[in-house]
């Protein structure tokens, strides 16, 4: 209770789509990430591959979506129950079923700062939109 009340004083209240790209987002950023590193320190050209972490990568994605999701603003019940438990349980059967995400370091180095770049705006976003007394009542 004391956390979604903490995440909902900085995120404010999520809508459904911006709670359902927040991991995306996350994912995305952590690979460009990843790949900034990988051709800064180990190859310099963009022609090599990187290979990501799938459990860590989407086992932090599904933590971040179980979080945050008490911050969600649910329409329907369908919503609060199949979405709000079966999403978490996809990123979880994708940290488990993939066995090592390799992307061209390219493509990852393309992907990273756009990922950066929504995934601030949309915290942005959420966080000047926020009310404080919507926050006292988590659902």
């Amino acid at each position: 209770m004391l956390l979604a009340v903490l995440l909902c004083a900085f995120l404010g209240r999520l809508t459904i789509r911006s709670w359902m790209l927040l991991p995306l987002l996350f994912l995305g950023s952590a690979s460009g990430v990843a790949a900034l590193l990988d051709h800064a320190l180990r190859q310099p050209d963009l022609d090599g591959y990187l290979t990501l972490s799938t459990p860590l990568l989407f086992g932090f994605a599904a933590g971040l979506t179980i979080v945050s999701a008490g911050n969600v603003r649910w329409g329907q019940r369908w919503q609060r129950i199949g979405l709000r438990f079966g999403y978490p349980v996809l990123m979880i059967a994708c940290a488990i079923g993939l066995n090592g995400l390799v992307l061209p370091r390219a493509v990852a180095l393309a992907i990273g700062p756009l990922a950066v770049l929504l995934l601030a705006t949309l915290l942005v976003r959420t966080h000047r939109n926020r009310d404080e007394v919507e926050c006292l009542h988590t659902s």
